[in-house]
């Protein structure tokens, strides 16, 4: 019991020591950007993992780093994107999507694991889990 009681203490702070409790270690998929709902049929996803992004920009693939404090903080580096081009409103799509992760600074966590990555003006991408 008392090994038990332990592990259970240690879990979330391997959680914390790895990336953003909550938003770490599986792919997120947006909702919405700002609002607006997604258009195209390719997913905009996020996955944060040891501290390198990745994901679909709709159009493009995107990777690089991220930091966060476990504590609302989150901070992309610099994002390497693929240049293939697309349909103009998927390409204002990923231009919003990308510009929201450039200047994130902060995330919120909702119910049913879902995850809100916001820029210091209000701007926010809203995730969910993918299923």
């Amino acid at each position: 019991m008392r090994s038990a009681t332990l592990l259970l203490f240690l879990l979330p702070l391997a959680a914390c020591a790895a990336g953003a409790p909550g938003i770490s270690g599986g792919e997120l998929r947006a909702i919405d950007i700002n609002g607006a709902p997604i258009v195209g049929e390719r997913p905009l996803t996020l996955r944060l993992e040891s501290g390198r992004a990745s994901g679909s920009a709709g159009c493009n693939s995107f990777s690089g780093s991220y930091r966060s404090n476990g504590r609302g903080e989150l901070k992309f580096g610099p994002l390497e994107v693929t240049r293939m081009a697309c349909d103009a409103g998927l390409m204002e799509q990923e231009a919003r999507y990308l510009s929201i992760l450039d200047s994130a600074e902060s995330f919120n966590r909702y119910g049913g694991g879902g995850v809100s990555v916001i820029a210091p003006d209000g701007r926010a991408i809203r995730f969910r889990p993918a299923r």
